[in-house]
Parts: C-alpha cells; structure tokens; sequence
C-alpha cells in the first residue's frame, strides 16, 4: 500500500526528518519550511499535518479513519489553513464580525481549497489578497488556547508565510513565544529573506530542495500521463519546480523550439544589425519570463548537439529538430561546446538575479559567437 507521503514529488531527505521526528515524539512546535516556488514545500506540510491527524497513530497516515476522510477536503476541525486574504488592516477592527470575507470571496475559498486538496502542489492565490491580515493571526491566538475540536494535535499551516505585514508578524510573534502543548505550526515560504528574523528564529528550519529532472519526469508520468520524451523536455525547462512544469503544459512549446533555431541563426550570421533586428524583443525589451525560457530551451538545444557528436542521437530532446542539429553539428561540432552550455547557464543565473535584461543578452549574444566562430 502506498504511503501518504508518496504525494510529495522527491524531498527525501525532509520526508525522512519529519518520519523520524513523529517517531520519536521530537517534534519542535514550530516549523519553517522554505525552498524555491513549486518544489513540495506545502505538500510536506500538508501530508505532516495529515500523519499527526491520523488516528491510528504511527509515521503514515491509514487513510481511511475518520480524520484522514476529512483531510481528504482539508476540512480537519483541528486543522487551520492561514493564507493572504483580501481586506485592509487599516482599522483593525476589535470585532472579527467585521472583518467576514464577503460571499464571493468565500466562495472562491472554498474552490480554492478543493483545489488544494486534490492537488497540494496547487497555489491558492485568492484575488485582491496581498497580504495575511491580523485578524487571520489573531484567529489563530484565538483558536491555539482552545481545546481542539477532536482529540489530538492541533496544526496551523500557515502558507506564503512572507505575506505577513509587520502587524501580523507581531502577532505571530507572540503567539510563537508561548508554544502550548499539543499545538503545531507550518509555515511556508519561498522568501525566507523576507521574513523577520525573530519569527525564523523561533521555529525549526527545513529547507526543501530543487527537484531534479529524473522526479519531475516520473511524476509528469504518473500524475500527467505525459510520454517520457515530453516530460523530458517539460523537466529541462521547469528549473526544478514541478509547478513549473505543470505550467508549461499549457504553454507552446513547439513555438519557443523554433525560437531557439532562429535565435542561433540570427546570431551566428554575419549582420550584427540584422542580429539587433531580429531579437528586437530581447535585445531593447523587457521580455524577462519569455527570456528565461529561450534560455533554457537554447541549453537544451546545446545538450543535443552535444548529444550527437557523441553518436548518440536517439536520446536527443528535441527529436522533431533533429534535422537542423545535425546540420549544426556538422559545422560547429568541432567548437567547444560544453563551453557554449556554461555561457548560458551563467546568462540564465544572472536573468534569474534580476541584471538587466538587454545586457545580459548581448553579452550572451557576444560570448556564443566568439566560442562558435573561434578559429
């Protein structure tokens, strides 16, 4: 029988940590688990609170006691979920009456959580919400001094834990100074440099790690029912982040490889006013996503003319290309082209710290074509 722990794509090292705490009763009363954006941190938290719910007790949830039915639909009475709402703080009102979402909202928070509950690895991004009010904190002081609507642990999970105004963070703060027994909270977040130092050092750190292409592969497959050469090329693309990949399925993909192709001829031409004129978009442009992702499809483009040199060719991505690679091949497969990979990868570590998109275009632009055209 499979284990509930299996929803989480990867992130051994953290399975195993919290496997090993519940197992001897070492808990710590606050966690914080942080990482890069779609690599598993709320579906840790999630699949954690889902064992301490269990009934029967152990390191695995049974997944068919009455608590485990409930947190099927997240709807655990001893189980809190804290995310951005939309609203003002402005007058803090000593009321929680006035602070009641209207209907629409609470009818987008119900979708969203059944949402989240099919698919942990889901977003919720209610709209207008920016930050995590102080009354959902004080909601939480509220609830943590009281005694749980079932037996057992009561859990607050707090998502996008960085969205808490200093108000709110205040409140949690005091909240976290006082740990009351049998009370467990998870925060979550993909900017822990946010976050003030005073609540990140009252909690436990777990840092959860990119997850690599063969993971990502293997759940596409599974969870997406997509071929292997697809997921494949979805895994070199997506930096880590199954959402990532998940968000690239709905993208034309077809559309950024045949960007890559006119890309390389345009730069390796002889016109560098041809080459200005043809990448107008990267070039003077503020196209950072779209940058990012021609960068990584033009790494995997260089790790399939690597690929062929080497004879290889039936294990290249871009399979429908391979027309074109091996004509690049032919004349540039004596260039070096490790090198040519390396240029890139450092353009996309810039891209991804924010440096000037034009800069680091014509720079890469500069550096392929005097690797390629190298004597």
């Amino acid at each position: 029988m499979p284990s509930n722990w299996d929803r989480v794509i990867g992130q051994s090292r953290i399975k195993e940590t919290m496997r090993s705490a519940i197992a001897g009763g070492r808990l710590a009363h606050a966690y914080l688990l942080w990482g890069n954006a779609g690599v598993g941190k709320d579906a840790l938290a999630i699949e954690c609170a889902r064992v301490l719910l269990c009934a029967n007790g152990g390191t695995e949830a049974c997944g068919t006691c009455s608590s485990c039915r409930k947190m099927e639909s997240l709807q655990h009475p001893n189980l809190k979920l804290i995310y951005p709402l939309p609203g003002s703080d402005a007058k803090k009102a000593s009321s929680d009456e006035d602070d009641q979402p209207d209907t629409e909202v609470i009818d987008e928070i119900r979708r969203q959580t059944a949402e989240k509950a099919k698919d942990p690895y889901f977003h919720i991004d209610i709209p207008k919400a920016k930050f995590i009010r102080i009354p959902s904190i004080r909601d939480i002081r509220k609830q943590s001094s009281m005694s749980g609507a079932e037996t057992g642990k009561r859990i607050f999970i707090i998502f996008d834990a960085d969205a808490m105004n200093d108000e709110a963070a205040n409140a949690l703060l005091k909240v976290l100074e006082e740990p009351l027994d049998g009370v467990l909270f998870l925060l979550v977040t993909s900017r822990k440099e946010t976050m003030k130092q005073t609540i990140i050092s009252r909690c436990q750190l777990m840092q959860c790690a990119m997850l690599t292409d063969a993971e990502i592969v293997a759940a596409l497959m599974e969870r997406q029912q997509l071929p292997e050469r697809d997921a494949a090329m979805i895994a070199r693309l997506a930096n880590g982040s199954y959402t990532r990949a998940v968000e690239l399925l709905g993208t034309d993909i077809a559309q950024y490889r045949a960007d890559v192709v006119s890309f390389m001829r345009s730069i390796l031409g002889p016109s560098q006013i041809k080459i200005m004129e043809e990448q107008e978009e990267y070039l003077t442009g503020n196209k950072r996503d779209r940058a990012e992702q021609l960068l990584s499809m033009i790494l995997v483009w260089f790790r399939d003319t690597v690929v062929m040199r080497e004879g290889a060719r039936r294990h290249i991505l871009n399979a429908d290309q391979e027309g074109d690679l091996e004509r690049f091949t032919a004349r540039f497969g004596t260039k070096d082209l490790e090198a040519c990979m390396d240029v890139v990868e450092r353009s996309l570590e810039l891209l991804r710290r924010n440096v000037y998109l034009p800069l680091v275009m014509l720079s890469l632009t500069v550096q392929l074509r005097r690797i390629l055209h190298a004597k």
